[in-house]
């Protein structure tokens, strides 16, 4: 599983990413007032093409998912304590070790995390607001679609081993949205969405099939994260 986790690391240049941002009435001047805010483990989906969810195990993807969801919490809190150091903010972020470490001694699992209300964590956990991220990642085209929308990739004559015999073209789709809930309303307060895709050639290797399949997946997650970041709403104007 630490060998899945090191693709997160990977950033790259293809595809497109669109967001969208609501906010409540009144969700400014509760921004303005929250001193600590939590970020919970990320909800994790896959919405796989039937022929690749078959080589998964309910289990294995389980696993997978609960892996990425404390996974994907760090990857979070790192993006954005560095970026704190440029542009800092108008609140604390609880270290999520401390997060982790409430939930655990709480007994509040992973599966139970997501059916308890969002004001109920926040009083748990000690602070004035929780950002509760979900990700799905998506195969939305299969691999002859995603070829005719990246046909450059597929004959490169600089690079005779990128070729349709010996490459499959995929398109990732990477859908995240973080809801920021006060502890006093189960109601969100502020709402981010974004869609991150591309569709690019990789190698194939019949030895590590499983890996093939769910590798590509988190090519978008640095390009996502970042578009969050800059919309960040508890950053200093």
């Amino acid at each position: 599983m630490k060998t899945l986790f090191g693709c997160i690391s990977l950033l790259l240049v293809f595809g497109g990413c669109t967001s969208t941002i609501n906010s409540a009435t009144g969700a400014q001047a509760k921004i303005k007032s929250h001193q600590t805010i939590a970020i919970l483990p990320f909800e994790v989906r896959f919405d796989l093409r039937n022929k690749n969810r078959k080589k998964f195990s309910d289990k294995e993807l389980a696993e997978v998912r609960h892996f990425m969801a404390t996974g994907l919490q760090e990857y979070l809190y790192g993006w954005l304590n560095h970026y704190s150091n440029t542009k800092p903010f108008t609140v604390t972020i609880q270290h999520v070790d401390v997060t982790d470490s409430i939930l655990s001694d709480k007994k509040i699992s992973y599966m139970v995390l997501y059916n308890m209300g969002r004001t109920e964590l926040a009083n748990i956990l000690g602070v004035d607001a929780v950002l509760t991220p979900n990700v799905i990642f998506a195969q939305p085209n299969s691999p002859a679609v995603a070829a005719l929308l990246n046909p450059i990739d597929l004959f490169d004559p600089l690079n005779p081993s990128n070729s349709v015999f010996l490459n499959e073209v995929a398109t990732q789709e990477m859908k995240m949205q973080v809801l920021v809930t006060d502890k006093s309303s189960e109601t969100p307060i502020w709402a981010f969405e974004t869609k991150t895709q591309n569709s690019r050639s990789y190698g194939f290797s019949t030895k590590r099939q499983k890996e093939n399949i769910l590798y590509p997946l988190f090519d978008n997650i640095d390009k996502t994260l970042t578009r969050f970041i800059k919309k960040f709403p508890y950053v200093h104007n």
